[in-house]
């Protein structure tokens, strides 16, 4: 990757980002650039930091990984240092295209993003949308960018509430799956680090049994279910608790809230 980017903000994701680009050989010394106005979080990153936007070099892309409300400010000192060749990639969730076009006043490319917190880890869902001044290699720039963190796919803008719903806050569900499962071992007598060792390494091996195997998750279910054993058992009491309506729902609800947080951002 040869292209200049410009990380403006080093919370968890923009710090996530940055040592994403460097663990994959990005050229740190030449390409890549971070901002932050709090000094604390960019002495992790001084080799690279710029203590002025303006004193940037031109960047192929900019990546924003601010609060929304910091926007209008962060537009203003970027005023100059972005031109219309260069790619403006936000991870502000409610944002749309338009409102960053306007906040901007940029006229080429923008991509909106939603990754999750295990960019922390390089293990992070992302999915993007691009406006239609967006060439194929500005978007094959900023998948390369969110592939690092993990992995990257391309939807359209009206379903990335959806994707806040699942992806960005799904960590989050399975957080309390692990914190649960985890309680009932301990309920049946295993000491509490056990317990959290085996719920943990449970979820993430069946997880990436689903990703590697590629084979539906109902049937890798209905595989570790034997006839009156311990498996169909436990899954019949999930079932008559509604599990799987609770995950949609938390879904639908999370959608719905990012929708109306969006509608709420664009009205100021």
């Amino acid at each position: 990757m040869q292209s200049n980017v410009l990380i403006v903000g080093l919370g968890n994701m923009g710090s996530a980002l940055a040592r994403g680009l460097i663990a994959a050989k990005f050229d740190v010394k030449g390409n890549l650039q971070v901002f932050d106005s709090h000094p604390d979080k960019v002495s992790s990153f001084k080799d690279i930091a710029v203590n002025d936007l303006k004193a940037a070099m031109e960047p192929h892309a900019v990546v924003l990984c601010v609060k929304p409300h910091d926007l209008s400010g962060v537009a203003e000192d970027l005023s100059g240092v972005i031109s219309n060749q260069t790619v403006v990639i936000s991870i502000l969730a409610g944002v749309s295209l338009h409102t960053l076009e306007q906040k901007f006043h940029h006229k080429g490319p923008i991509v909106r993003a939603m990754p999750n917190i295990a960019a922390t880890v390089g293990c992070a869902a992302t999915a993007m949308c691009h406006n239609e001044s967006s060439s194929s290699k500005d978007k094959e720039l900023a998948w390369q960018i969110f592939e690092a963190v993990g992995e990257a796919s391309w939807t359209k803008e009206s379903l990335l509430d959806t994707v806040t719903g699942l992806s960005g806050s799904g960590p989050a569900y399975i957080y309390m799956v692990i914190e649960a499962l985890t309680d009932g071992g301990v309920k049946m007598g295993l000491p509490r680090e056990l317990s959290a060792k085996l719920a943990s390494q449970t979820v993430l091996g069946a997880a990436t049994l689903v990703k590697k195997s590629g084979i539906h998750p109902a049937i890798l279910k209905d595989q570790v279910s034997t006839p009156a054993g311990t498996t169909i058992s436990a899954l019949h009491e999930l079932e008559s608790r509604g599990l799987r309506s609770m995950f949609v729902n938390a879904v639908e609800v999370a959608t719905e809230r990012s929708g109306y947080l969006g509608r709420q951002e664009g009205q100021k």
